[in-house]
C-alpha cells in the first residue's frame, strides 16, 4: 500500500509542479511573507507613559490614549490634592493599570454618576473608581469582563492599607508574575504578520492539491486506479503525502528566505521558525483540501479557502493586539491555528522549549479533526 501511495503521489506531484499557480503559492507568496519581516521588525512600538494621566474634564475620551498593555482605569477624584495624587501614583506603580485621573472636587454627585453611566457606553475603559475623602469608602465599578479587575481591587486595597499604616515610610510592594502563555503582541507581531500572509499560500496550496482530486474524478482516473492493486486507503495516503510535500516545499522556501535575506532579530532560531511555519502549512493545506471536498468545485473551494484565511488571521490576533479584547473574543481566538503558533513563538522568545510540545500537540489536535472532516467528504463524494 505504501509503495502504491508513493507512486501515485510522485506522478501527481509532477503535474502539480508544472502548474504555474504553484509557483505563486509555493514560492512567490512564502518568499514575500518572509522577506517582509525586515520591514515589519522596524515598525515603532508605542511608547508607554508610566505616569497618571490628567484629564481636562469628565467627558474627555481616553480611548485614543490607551496603550493596550495595561488595564485602563478612570478615577473620579473628589479630593484632588497631593494626597490623592500620591494614592493614584501608588496604584499606577503596579505597572498593570493605566490610570486616568479627573478632578471632580467641585462637581455634584448627580453629575459624577451621570458621567460614570455615560463613560462605559462611549469610551474604552476597563474600570471606574470614584475616589472619596476616605479612600476606603471609594467605589470601584467593573466595565465588561476582564481578569485584571480582581487584581485592581486587590491592589487598591493594598494601597489603602499602606496609606493607613502607622509608619509614614510604608511603601506599596508589587510582585509581577508573567505567565508563559502571555503573548507580547509587539514582540511576536513580526512573526504573526509573516504567518498571516503565508497562510494564504498554505490554503491555496491545498486548493491545488484538491484540484488534482477533482480532476482525477472527472476524468475517471480515480475509478481506473481502483481497478488496479491500489485501493482507497492508498489513494488517500498518496494525497496526504502530497499535502505534506507541498507544506514542506513552502516551509523550505521560507526557511531559505529567512536564512538568506532576513536580517531582523525576531527572537527565535532558524529551526524554531521552520517548525512553526511547516506545521502551520500542514494544518492549512490539509484543511483546505478536506473542506474543499464538500464544495466539489475549484471555484467554491477557492472561495472557502479565502474565507478561512481571512477570518483565521483576523480573529487570531495576528494583525493587532487582542489582549484588551473581551473574554469571549479571546476564547474564539484560541480556535485559530495562528494563535497557537504565536503562543509557541512567545515561549521560544522567552527561552522556553515547551513551545515545541505546545505546537506539536496543537497541530495533532487540528489534524485529527481535519482528517475526520476529510473522510466524511470522501464518503459523501463516493455516495454520489
Amino acid at each position: 500500500m505504501l509503495n502504491n501511495a508513493l507512486r501515485m503521489a510522485k506522478s501527481t506531484a509532477k503535474l502539480l509542479l508544472r502548474n504555474k499557480a504553484f509557483l505563486v503559492v509555493g514560492i512567490v507568496i512564502p518568499l514575500i511573507a518572509t522577506v517582509c519581516m525586515n520591514l515589519w521588525n522596524n515598525m515603532d512600538k508605542p511608547e508607554k507613559k508610566d505616569e497618571v494621566y490628567e484629564l481636562e474634564s469628565m467627558n474627555t475620551q481616553i480611548a485614543y490614549q490607551v496603550d493596550f498593555y495595561r488595564y485602563p482605569v478612570k478615577v473620579y477624584d473628589k479630593i484632588y490634592n497631593e494626597e490623592s495624587k500620591n494614592f493614584c501614583d501608588n496604584l499606577d506603580a503596579a505597572g498593570v493599570f493605566q490610570i486616568f485621573r479627573v478632578d471632580v472636587s467641585n462637581v455634584s454627585e448627580d453629575e459624577i454618576m451621570d458621567s460614570v453611566k455615560f463613560t462605559p457606553k462611549n469610551d474604552k475603559v476597563g474600570a471606574i473608581i470614584v475616589l472619596e475623602d476616605n479612600f476606603s469608602d471609594s467605589t470601584i465599578y467593573e466595565i465588561g469582563e476582564d481578569d485584571r479587575f480582581d487584581l485592581l481591587v486587590n491592589s487598591f486595597e493594598l494601597v489603602v492599607k499602606n496609606h493607613n499604616a502607622v509608619s509614614g515610610d510604608s511603601v506599596v510592594t508589587y510582585v509581577s508574575v508573567k505567565s508563559d502563555d502571555d503573548i507580547d503582541y509587539y514582540e511576536t507581531r513580526t512573526v504573526g504578520y509573516c504567518i498571516a500572509i503565508a497562510t494564504i499560500a498554505f490554503v491555496f496550496g491545498g486548493v491545488l492539491v484538491l484540484g488534482t482530486i477533482l480532476q482525477e474524478k472527472q476524468d475517471h482516473v480515480y475509478s481506473r486506479i481502483l481497478l488496479t492493486k491500489a485501493n482507497k486507503a492508498s489513494y488517500l495516503l498518496s494525497k496526504i503525502f502530497l499535502v505534506i510535500g507541498t507544506s514542506l516545499f513552502q516551509a523550505i522556501v521560507m526557511l531559505l528566505a529567512f536564512v538568506l535575506f532576513v536580517r531582523a532579530d525576531i527572537g527565535i532560531t532558524v529551526f524554531q521558525f521552520f517548525i512553526v511555519v511547516f506545521l502551520e502549512g500542514l494544518i492549512f493545506n490539509l484543511l483546505s483540501v478536506c473542506t474543499g471536498l464538500f464544495c466539489k468545485s475549484m471555484a467554491g473551494s477557492a472561495f472557502l479557502s479565502f474565507v478561512i484565511w481571512s477570518l483565521s488571521a483576523l480573529l487570531s490576533g495576528s494583525y493587532f493586539d487582542i489582549s484588551g479584547a473581551s473574554e469571549t473574543y479571546r476564547k474564539v481566538a484560541l480556535l485559530m491555528p495562528e494563535r497557537w503558533a504565536l503562543f509557541s513563538v512567545s515561549r521560544f522568545q522567552n527561552g522556553n522549549s515547551s513551545g515545541y510540545s505546545l505546537m506539536l500537540c496543537a497541530t495533532l489536535a487540528y489534524l485529527v479533526i481535519i482528517f475526520v472532516i476529510g473522510i466524511l467528504g470522501l464518503k459523501l463524494n463516493d455516495e454520489e
